[in-house]
């Protein structure tokens, strides 16, 4: 009886440690809560991508341009050593306040998402040509400054992801104290074909203000298929940044409904991982970066600067369970 016991409580911790390497985590970078750069060529950066390396590319909600970036990180504890953000290159477009970026590493291509104009565009960044992307016409139906945020591809997936920063006008109220705002994470393959949309429920937002509040800020597509969200939460004491890690298996494709106001389907699950408050800073951007040392990832945050020429990137490290997530 005593053996068993014994193999019992041996079992009860193995299973335990399973779960716990299981789990998405996400830390702090000792030592170092911010990092500041001063560049006075643009203003107001929102999207963060990372090229491999210590290169790395931005976007600014003020500027059609991509602006490359450098990015030392200690490859130990993925502390920022130091950054600059250098020339703009100019992108001929029609579509305008550009938000989120992602980098496609064997095209030497970047995805810019866009809201004015509620869409998506590539550039060949050695061309220095536009390439059309045509998104789901529901996103047309974005409330002024509130649609195409974020944007996010994984290599080893092969799939993008994007998403509207509030609700849809058909799809329900903006974010507000007794109920965060309904938005959809819509799924691309690697040709930019349409392979799923599913709602996804914001934090309230207890404050807003000059017509910002809760919003999805930005994706981060890891490479065993989990989706992180970036939220910027809005209360009555500031802002913070808060991450989830998505649960999509059970959640309802909405790609063929019209409007989700009083309809019947599932959100996303979501799990918080990282909360931080940011007090008057806006984070908006979120990039995974190189491989830390000890096998955990660096993972960036960049701040919009609110017309300000300090721009400030959080470092932080994440791991996760190898395992492909459905």
């Amino acid at each position: 009886m005593c053996v068993l016991r014994v193999f019992r409580i041996v079992a009860l911790l193995f299973a335990i440690s399973c779960a716990a390497l299981a789990e998405t985590e996400i830390e702090g970078v000792r030592d170092q809560q911010t990092f500041s750069i001063e560049y006075r060529g643009a203003t107001d950066f929102s999207g963060l991508t990372w090229a491999g390396g210590n290169d790395w590319f931005t976007v600014s909600d003020k500027v059609r341009a991509i602006f490359p970036m450098s990015i030392t990180l200690d490859p130990a504890s993925g502390k920022i050593l130091g950054a600059s953000i250098g020339t703009p290159v100019p992108v001929k477009t029609k579509l305008a306040d550009f938000e989120g970026i992602a980098f496609v590493p064997g095209k030497q291509r970047v995805y810019v998402s866009c809201e004015t104009g509620d869409g998506i565009f590539g550039f060949d960044l050695k061309k220095r040509t536009v390439i059309p992307v045509a998104v789901p016409p529901i996103f047309s139906k974005a409330r002024n400054n509130k649609s195409l945020e974020s944007l996010t591809y994984d290599s080893t997936v092969g799939n993008f992801w994007t998403a509207n920063e509030e609700a849809l006008k058909c799809d329900g109220p903006m974010s507000g104290s007794e109920r965060g705002a309904v938005v959809r994470l819509q799924r691309f393959d690697g040709a930019f074909r349409p392979s799923g949309q599913f709602a996804y429920v914001t934090e309230l937002s207890t404050y807003r203000a000059h017509g910002g509040g809760t919003g999805v800020s930005d994706l981060a597509l890891l490479p065993n298929g989990e989706l992180l969200v970036l939220e910027r939460v809005v209360g009555t004491f500031g802002l913070s940044v808060k991450i989830f890690r998505t649960e999509l298996g059970g959640a309802t494709d909405i790609s063929e409904v019209p409007a989700l106001e009083g309809g019947e389907y599932k959100p996303a699950a979501k799990t918080l991982i990282f909360s931080r408050a940011t007090l008057t800073n806006n984070f908006e951007g979120i990039a995974l970066g190189p491989p830390l040392a000890d096998g955990w990832r660096s993972l960036v945050l960049i701040a919009d600067s609110g017309g300000g020429t300090t721009h400030l990137l959080i470092p932080l490290r994440i791991r996760w369970n190898a395992k492909q997530s459905p």
